[in-house]
Protein backbone atom coordinates (compact mmCIF):
# COMPACT_ATOMS: atom_id res chain seq x y z
CA UNK A 1 0.00 0.00 0.00
CA UNK A 2 2.58 1.95 -0.53
CA UNK A 3 1.31 4.17 -3.52
CA UNK A 4 -2.30 3.70 -3.76
CA UNK A 5 -4.31 4.36 -6.40
CA UNK A 6 -8.52 4.96 -5.84
CA UNK A 7 -10.97 3.55 -7.71
CA UNK A 8 -13.53 5.30 -10.00
CA UNK A 9 -16.50 6.50 -7.34
CA UNK A 10 -19.40 8.38 -7.13
CA UNK A 11 -19.24 11.39 -4.81
CA UNK A 12 -22.18 12.90 -3.12
CA UNK A 13 -22.51 15.17 -1.16
CA UNK A 14 -24.34 15.02 2.25
CA UNK A 15 -25.26 16.68 5.39
CA UNK A 16 -24.11 14.62 8.30
CA UNK A 17 -24.73 16.19 12.29
CA UNK A 18 -24.52 19.58 10.90
CA UNK A 19 -21.80 19.23 8.62
CA UNK A 20 -20.52 18.70 5.10
CA UNK A 21 -19.51 15.66 4.34
CA UNK A 22 -18.87 13.16 1.22
CA UNK A 23 -20.64 9.67 0.59
CA UNK A 24 -18.22 7.74 -1.72
CA UNK A 25 -20.69 5.43 -3.65
CA UNK A 26 -19.13 2.72 -5.65
CA UNK A 27 -21.18 2.91 -9.09
CA UNK A 28 -20.26 -0.66 -10.42
CA UNK A 29 -21.74 -2.32 -6.85
CA UNK A 30 -18.22 -4.28 -5.88
CA UNK A 31 -18.37 -2.66 -2.15
CA UNK A 32 -20.72 -3.27 -0.04
CA UNK A 33 -19.30 -1.08 2.43
CA UNK A 34 -19.22 3.02 1.16
CA UNK A 35 -17.34 5.58 3.00
CA UNK A 36 -18.51 9.27 4.14
CA UNK A 37 -15.68 11.45 4.82
CA UNK A 38 -14.86 15.42 5.08
CA UNK A 39 -13.66 17.30 2.41
CA UNK A 40 -10.23 17.44 3.88
CA UNK A 41 -10.14 13.21 3.40
CA UNK A 42 -11.79 13.27 -0.18
CA UNK A 43 -8.90 15.75 -0.84
CA UNK A 44 -6.28 13.26 0.31
CA UNK A 45 -8.14 10.39 -1.30
CA UNK A 46 -7.90 12.36 -4.77
CA UNK A 47 -4.25 12.30 -4.70
CA UNK A 48 -4.34 8.52 -4.54
CA UNK A 49 -3.03 8.08 -8.08
CA UNK A 50 -0.90 5.31 -8.03
CA UNK A 51 2.21 7.10 -8.58
CA UNK A 52 2.21 9.02 -5.18
CA UNK A 53 4.02 7.24 -2.10
CA UNK A 54 2.80 7.56 1.38
CA UNK A 55 5.52 10.30 1.93
CA UNK A 56 4.38 12.17 -0.94
CA UNK A 57 0.78 12.49 -0.59
CA UNK A 58 2.11 13.79 2.77
CA UNK A 59 3.82 16.34 1.56
CA UNK A 60 1.33 17.17 -1.14
CA UNK A 61 -1.56 17.87 0.92
CA UNK A 62 0.42 19.71 3.53
CA UNK A 63 1.53 22.19 0.69
CA UNK A 64 -1.97 22.47 -0.85
CA UNK A 65 -3.31 22.80 2.88
CA UNK A 66 -1.05 24.06 4.90
CA UNK A 67 -1.58 21.52 7.53
CA UNK A 68 0.56 18.74 8.52
CA UNK A 69 -0.89 15.09 8.29
CA UNK A 70 0.67 12.67 10.26
CA UNK A 71 1.61 9.43 7.99
CA UNK A 72 0.10 6.96 10.27
CA UNK A 73 -2.88 8.89 9.43
CA UNK A 74 -2.81 8.73 5.67
CA UNK A 75 -1.69 5.05 5.91
CA UNK A 76 -5.68 4.52 8.06
CA UNK A 77 -7.26 6.22 5.19
CA UNK A 78 -5.44 3.81 2.77
CA UNK A 79 -6.29 1.06 5.39
CA UNK A 80 -10.11 2.09 5.20
CA UNK A 81 -10.60 2.59 1.79
CA UNK A 82 -8.82 -0.44 0.96
CA UNK A 83 -11.50 -2.63 3.79
CA UNK A 84 -14.50 -0.61 1.42
CA UNK A 85 -12.45 -2.06 -1.49
CA UNK A 86 -12.03 1.56 -2.90
CA UNK A 87 -8.51 0.98 -4.16
CA UNK A 88 -7.44 -0.53 -7.04
CA UNK A 89 -5.15 -3.20 -5.75
CA UNK A 90 -4.34 -6.74 -5.61
CA UNK A 91 -7.40 -6.79 -2.78
CA UNK A 92 -9.67 -5.66 -4.91
CA UNK A 93 -8.65 -7.53 -8.08
CA UNK A 94 -8.86 -10.77 -6.70
CA UNK A 95 -12.45 -10.02 -5.07
CA UNK A 96 -13.48 -8.67 -8.64
CA UNK A 97 -12.37 -11.85 -10.16
CA UNK A 98 -14.39 -13.89 -7.30
CA UNK A 99 -17.68 -11.97 -8.22
CA UNK A 100 -17.20 -11.87 -11.56
CA UNK A 101 -16.82 -15.94 -11.97
CA UNK A 102 -19.98 -16.29 -9.70
CA UNK A 103 -21.80 -14.21 -11.53
CA UNK A 104 -20.72 -15.82 -14.80
CA UNK A 105 -21.78 -19.15 -13.56
CA UNK A 106 -24.99 -18.52 -11.86
CA UNK A 107 -28.08 -19.70 -13.80
CA UNK A 108 -29.69 -16.15 -14.02
CA UNK A 109 -29.39 -12.70 -13.18
CA UNK A 110 -30.95 -11.67 -9.62
CA UNK A 111 -33.08 -8.84 -9.32
CA UNK A 112 -30.90 -5.87 -8.07
CA UNK A 113 -33.93 -3.10 -7.48
CA UNK A 114 -36.20 -5.15 -6.64
CA UNK A 115 -37.07 -3.94 -2.15
CA UNK A 116 -35.50 -0.54 -3.71
CA UNK A 117 -37.16 0.67 -6.94
CA UNK A 118 -40.11 -1.84 -6.84
CA UNK A 119 -41.43 -4.09 -4.05
CA UNK A 120 -39.55 -7.08 -3.14
CA UNK A 121 -42.66 -9.27 -2.34
CA UNK A 122 -44.90 -11.07 -4.54
CA UNK A 123 -47.93 -10.21 -3.90
CA UNK A 124 -46.57 -6.75 -2.93
CA UNK A 125 -45.71 -6.17 -6.77
CA UNK A 126 -48.58 -7.59 -7.98
CA UNK A 127 -50.60 -5.10 -6.51
CA UNK A 128 -48.36 -2.12 -7.19
CA UNK A 129 -49.05 -2.94 -11.04
CA UNK A 130 -52.21 -3.40 -10.96
CA UNK A 131 -52.55 -0.26 -9.49
CA UNK A 132 -50.63 1.19 -12.22
CA UNK A 133 -52.59 -0.69 -14.70
CA UNK A 134 -55.76 -0.46 -13.70
CA UNK A 135 -57.58 -1.46 -16.73
CA UNK A 136 -56.91 -3.63 -19.52
CA UNK A 137 -58.57 -1.38 -22.17
CA UNK A 138 -56.51 -1.34 -25.45
CA UNK A 139 -55.60 2.23 -27.01
CA UNK A 140 -55.84 2.71 -30.68
CA UNK A 141 -52.67 2.48 -33.03
CA UNK A 142 -52.65 2.65 -36.72
CA UNK A 143 -50.58 -0.45 -37.24
CA UNK A 144 -48.66 -3.62 -35.38
CA UNK A 145 -46.58 -1.81 -32.44
CA UNK A 146 -43.17 -3.35 -33.51
CA UNK A 147 -40.75 -1.13 -30.61
CA UNK A 148 -41.56 0.84 -27.23
CA UNK A 149 -39.60 3.77 -25.91
CA UNK A 150 -39.99 4.11 -22.12
CA UNK A 151 -38.05 5.10 -19.07
CA UNK A 152 -35.85 3.75 -16.73
CA UNK A 153 -36.24 6.09 -13.78
CA UNK A 154 -37.90 4.60 -10.88
CA UNK A 155 -41.27 4.10 -11.06
CA UNK A 156 -42.24 6.32 -8.25
CA UNK A 157 -40.80 9.46 -9.83
CA UNK A 158 -42.40 8.17 -13.80
CA UNK A 159 -45.56 6.24 -12.75
CA UNK A 160 -47.64 8.32 -15.45
CA UNK A 161 -44.84 7.82 -18.44
CA UNK A 162 -44.96 4.22 -17.49
CA UNK A 163 -48.28 3.64 -17.41
CA UNK A 164 -49.58 5.74 -20.54
CA UNK A 165 -46.56 3.87 -22.34
CA UNK A 166 -46.69 0.46 -21.86
CA UNK A 167 -50.63 0.27 -22.15
CA UNK A 168 -49.85 0.13 -26.07
CA UNK A 169 -47.72 -3.03 -24.73
CA UNK A 170 -51.13 -4.87 -25.37
CA UNK A 171 -51.30 -3.86 -29.14
CA UNK A 172 -48.80 -6.44 -29.69
CA UNK A 173 -48.73 -9.96 -29.83
CA UNK A 174 -44.96 -10.44 -30.22
CA UNK A 175 -43.59 -12.18 -27.05
CA UNK A 176 -39.95 -12.28 -28.24
CA UNK A 177 -38.28 -8.91 -26.74
CA UNK A 178 -35.17 -7.16 -27.87
CA UNK A 179 -34.31 -4.94 -24.57
CA UNK A 180 -32.17 -1.60 -25.44
CA UNK A 181 -30.42 -0.02 -21.88
CA UNK A 182 -28.34 2.20 -20.96
CA UNK A 183 -25.36 1.23 -19.60
CA UNK A 184 -24.75 3.08 -16.25
CA UNK A 185 -21.48 1.68 -15.39
CA UNK A 186 -18.20 1.42 -16.90
CA UNK A 187 -18.00 -0.74 -20.37
CA UNK A 188 -15.55 -0.18 -23.21
CA UNK A 189 -18.26 -1.58 -26.12
CA UNK A 190 -21.05 -0.30 -27.43
CA UNK A 191 -23.34 -3.37 -27.27
CA UNK A 192 -23.18 -5.42 -23.94
CA UNK A 193 -25.32 -8.59 -25.45
CA UNK A 194 -26.53 -10.79 -22.13
CA UNK A 195 -27.65 -14.18 -22.39
CA UNK A 196 -28.59 -14.99 -19.29
CA UNK A 197 -32.04 -15.49 -17.91
CA UNK A 198 -33.15 -12.59 -15.75
CA UNK A 199 -34.93 -13.12 -12.64
CA UNK A 200 -37.51 -10.71 -10.64
CA UNK A 201 -40.22 -11.17 -7.89
CA UNK A 202 -42.72 -12.52 -10.80
CA UNK A 203 -40.61 -15.18 -12.02
CA UNK A 204 -38.05 -15.90 -14.00
CA UNK A 205 -37.66 -14.33 -18.23
CA UNK A 206 -35.61 -16.57 -20.06
CA UNK A 207 -33.00 -16.07 -23.13
CA UNK A 208 -33.75 -19.37 -24.70
CA UNK A 209 -30.67 -21.90 -25.86
CA UNK A 210 -31.33 -21.89 -29.50
CA UNK A 211 -30.89 -17.74 -29.58
CA UNK A 212 -27.83 -17.86 -27.22
CA UNK A 213 -26.30 -20.36 -29.31
CA UNK A 214 -27.54 -18.43 -32.89
CA UNK A 215 -25.63 -15.40 -30.98
CA UNK A 216 -22.21 -17.30 -30.04
CA UNK A 217 -22.09 -19.00 -34.08
CA UNK A 218 -22.22 -14.99 -35.18
CA UNK A 219 -18.81 -14.01 -35.63
CA UNK A 220 -19.64 -10.05 -34.89
CA UNK A 221 -22.55 -10.79 -31.90
CA UNK A 222 -20.68 -13.10 -30.07
CA UNK A 223 -17.65 -10.52 -29.47
CA UNK A 224 -20.19 -8.40 -27.95
CA UNK A 225 -21.39 -10.92 -25.57
CA UNK A 226 -20.38 -9.17 -22.14
CA UNK A 227 -22.55 -10.55 -19.00
CA UNK A 228 -20.72 -8.41 -15.86
CA UNK A 229 -22.06 -5.09 -16.51
CA UNK A 230 -25.65 -6.05 -16.29
CA UNK A 231 -25.44 -7.47 -13.04
CA UNK A 232 -26.07 -3.86 -11.68
CA UNK A 233 -27.60 -2.12 -14.17
CA UNK A 234 -31.17 -1.28 -13.49
CA UNK A 235 -32.47 -0.01 -16.78
CA UNK A 236 -33.48 -3.24 -18.73
CA UNK A 237 -34.62 -4.47 -15.03
CA UNK A 238 -37.53 -1.82 -14.48
CA UNK A 239 -38.71 -2.78 -17.96
CA UNK A 240 -39.66 -6.46 -16.24
CA UNK A 241 -41.82 -6.03 -13.76
CA UNK A 242 -44.00 -4.48 -16.11
CA UNK A 243 -43.88 -6.42 -18.78
CA UNK A 244 -44.50 -9.38 -16.94
CA UNK A 245 -47.29 -8.38 -15.54
CA UNK A 246 -49.20 -7.11 -18.40
CA UNK A 247 -48.03 -10.57 -20.20
CA UNK A 248 -48.47 -12.33 -17.09
CA UNK A 249 -50.64 -14.99 -19.08
CA UNK A 250 -48.28 -15.62 -21.68
CA UNK A 251 -44.84 -17.17 -21.78
CA UNK A 252 -42.31 -14.41 -22.96
CA UNK A 253 -38.56 -14.49 -23.88
CA UNK A 254 -36.36 -11.31 -24.14
CA UNK A 255 -32.57 -10.96 -25.26
CA UNK A 256 -30.79 -7.87 -23.22
CA UNK A 257 -28.77 -5.51 -24.74
CA UNK A 258 -26.82 -2.69 -22.65
CA UNK A 259 -25.31 -0.15 -24.64
CA UNK A 260 -22.23 2.05 -23.88
CA UNK A 261 -21.33 5.41 -23.86
CA UNK A 262 -21.50 7.26 -27.15
CA UNK A 263 -20.84 10.81 -25.20
CA UNK A 264 -17.84 11.71 -27.24
CA UNK A 265 -19.42 11.62 -30.48
CA UNK A 266 -21.69 14.33 -29.81
CA UNK A 267 -19.41 16.38 -27.57
CA UNK A 268 -16.39 17.10 -30.19
CA UNK A 269 -16.08 13.51 -31.62
CA UNK A 270 -17.31 11.71 -34.71
CA UNK A 271 -20.48 9.99 -34.88
CA UNK A 272 -20.62 6.19 -34.84
CA UNK A 273 -19.46 5.08 -38.24
CA UNK A 274 -22.39 3.64 -40.54
CA UNK A 275 -20.75 0.97 -42.00
CA UNK A 276 -20.21 -0.38 -38.28
CA UNK A 277 -23.78 0.33 -37.11
CA UNK A 278 -24.96 -1.38 -40.20
CA UNK A 279 -22.80 -4.23 -39.41
CA UNK A 280 -23.92 -4.63 -35.71
CA UNK A 281 -27.89 -3.94 -36.99
CA UNK A 282 -27.02 -6.66 -40.01
CA UNK A 283 -25.89 -9.53 -37.51
CA UNK A 284 -28.76 -8.79 -35.27
CA UNK A 285 -31.43 -9.08 -37.75
CA UNK A 286 -29.93 -12.03 -39.55
CA UNK A 287 -29.59 -14.33 -36.27
CA UNK A 288 -33.31 -13.11 -35.16
CA UNK A 289 -34.52 -13.69 -38.69
CA UNK A 290 -33.12 -17.27 -38.39
CA UNK A 291 -34.35 -17.57 -35.28
CA UNK A 292 -38.09 -17.34 -36.74
CA UNK A 293 -40.01 -15.20 -34.12
CA UNK A 294 -41.36 -11.71 -34.69
CA UNK A 295 -39.67 -9.71 -31.98
CA UNK A 296 -40.69 -6.30 -30.05
CA UNK A 297 -37.86 -3.34 -29.72
CA UNK A 298 -37.75 -2.06 -26.37
CA UNK A 299 -35.74 0.79 -24.96
CA UNK A 300 -35.28 1.79 -21.59
CA UNK A 301 -34.04 5.29 -21.95
CA UNK A 302 -34.68 8.40 -20.08
CA UNK A 303 -33.85 12.10 -21.57
CA UNK A 304 -32.00 15.00 -19.46
CA UNK A 305 -30.22 14.87 -16.17
CA UNK A 306 -29.98 18.66 -14.96
CA UNK A 307 -28.87 20.02 -11.56
CA UNK A 308 -27.17 19.83 -8.20
CA UNK A 309 -26.56 15.96 -8.29
CA UNK A 310 -25.51 16.10 -11.49
CA UNK A 311 -22.61 18.88 -11.47
CA UNK A 312 -24.51 21.95 -12.51
CA UNK A 313 -24.14 25.29 -10.78
CA UNK A 314 -26.90 27.17 -11.57
CA UNK A 315 -30.20 27.54 -10.08
CA UNK A 316 -33.03 24.91 -10.96
CA UNK A 317 -36.14 27.26 -11.29
CA UNK A 318 -38.91 26.71 -13.60
CA UNK A 319 -37.22 28.91 -16.54
CA UNK A 320 -34.36 26.58 -16.33
CA UNK A 321 -36.74 23.65 -16.27
CA UNK A 322 -39.19 25.28 -19.18
CA UNK A 323 -35.38 25.86 -21.18
CA UNK A 324 -34.82 22.09 -20.44
CA UNK A 325 -38.52 21.40 -21.82
CA UNK A 326 -38.29 22.46 -24.87
CA UNK A 327 -34.79 21.02 -25.46
CA UNK A 328 -36.45 17.58 -24.51
CA UNK A 329 -39.08 18.58 -27.52
CA UNK A 330 -36.69 19.22 -30.46
CA UNK A 331 -34.94 15.97 -29.46
CA UNK A 332 -38.61 14.41 -28.89
CA UNK A 333 -39.54 15.42 -32.34
CA UNK A 334 -36.65 13.90 -33.98
CA UNK A 335 -38.12 10.62 -32.22
CA UNK A 336 -41.13 11.05 -34.21
CA UNK A 337 -38.86 10.98 -37.17
CA UNK A 338 -37.27 7.89 -36.33
CA UNK A 339 -34.44 9.78 -37.75
CA UNK A 340 -31.35 8.63 -35.95
CA UNK A 341 -29.26 11.06 -37.67
CA UNK A 342 -31.08 14.07 -36.66
CA UNK A 343 -31.25 12.90 -32.98
CA UNK A 344 -27.39 12.71 -32.52
CA UNK A 345 -26.96 15.98 -34.40
CA UNK A 346 -30.07 17.59 -32.05
CA UNK A 347 -28.21 16.25 -28.86
CA UNK A 348 -24.90 17.04 -30.44
CA UNK A 349 -25.86 20.90 -30.95
CA UNK A 350 -25.99 21.68 -27.55
CA UNK A 351 -22.62 18.96 -26.72
CA UNK A 352 -25.06 17.00 -24.18
CA UNK A 353 -24.42 19.62 -21.72
CA UNK A 354 -28.33 18.24 -20.23
CA UNK A 355 -26.34 14.26 -20.32
CA UNK A 356 -29.02 13.01 -22.86
CA UNK A 357 -28.77 9.18 -20.44
CA UNK A 358 -30.74 7.73 -23.05
CA UNK A 359 -28.79 8.67 -25.92
CA UNK A 360 -27.20 4.84 -27.17
CA UNK A 361 -30.20 2.85 -27.04
CA UNK A 362 -32.36 5.39 -28.68
CA UNK A 363 -30.05 5.69 -30.92
CA UNK A 364 -30.27 2.11 -32.01
CA UNK A 365 -33.62 1.75 -31.70
CA UNK A 366 -33.81 4.36 -34.66
CA UNK A 367 -31.50 2.67 -36.01
CA UNK A 368 -32.99 -0.61 -36.15
CA UNK A 369 -36.53 0.67 -36.52
CA UNK A 370 -36.29 2.63 -39.67
CA UNK A 371 -39.24 2.69 -41.68
CA UNK A 372 -41.79 2.71 -38.72
CA UNK A 373 -44.16 5.41 -37.66
CA UNK A 374 -43.75 6.64 -33.94
CA UNK A 375 -46.30 8.58 -31.65
CA UNK A 376 -44.60 10.25 -28.23
CA UNK A 377 -47.49 9.20 -26.22
CA UNK A 378 -45.79 10.45 -22.34
CA UNK A 379 -43.65 13.04 -20.95
CA UNK A 380 -42.54 14.37 -17.97
CA UNK A 381 -40.04 15.92 -15.78
CA UNK A 382 -39.20 14.60 -12.48
CA UNK A 383 -37.43 17.57 -10.06
CA UNK A 384 -37.03 17.52 -6.58
CA UNK A 385 -36.32 21.13 -6.60
CA UNK A 386 -32.36 21.31 -7.36
CA UNK A 387 -32.19 19.06 -9.87
CA UNK A 388 -34.24 17.13 -12.74
CA UNK A 389 -34.55 14.33 -14.74
CA UNK A 390 -36.98 14.11 -17.60
CA UNK A 391 -38.32 10.90 -19.60
CA UNK A 392 -40.89 10.33 -22.01
CA UNK A 393 -42.64 7.15 -23.71
CA UNK A 394 -42.87 6.46 -27.63
CA UNK A 395 -44.67 3.56 -30.20
CA UNK A 396 -43.41 2.65 -33.16
CA UNK A 397 -45.65 0.66 -35.30
CA UNK A 398 -46.36 -0.08 -39.14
Amino acid sequence: MEHPKMRWVEVLPVVQDGREMFYLRDPEGISDKPLVVSRDVLFLMALMDGQRSLRDLQEEYTRASGSLVHLEQIQAVAEAMDTSLLLDNDHYQTHLRELITAYEEAPFRNPCCSGRSYPEDQKKLLTYMGEMFPDDRTPEVQGEVEGILAPHIDYSRGYRVYHETYRYLSCSDRKLLVLFGTCHGLTAKLWNISLKDYSTPLGIVSCRKELRELIRHNALLKEHVSEWCHRNEHSIELQLPIIQYLFRDTEIEILPILTGSMHEYVTGGNPPGQEALRELAGNLRQVLERYGKPYLLIAGADLAHIGAQFGDRYSLDNHVLERSKKKDEEILDTIRQVDKDRFVSTIRAEKDSRRICGLAPIYFQLALLNGSTCDVVSYDQWTDGASSVSFAGAVFYR
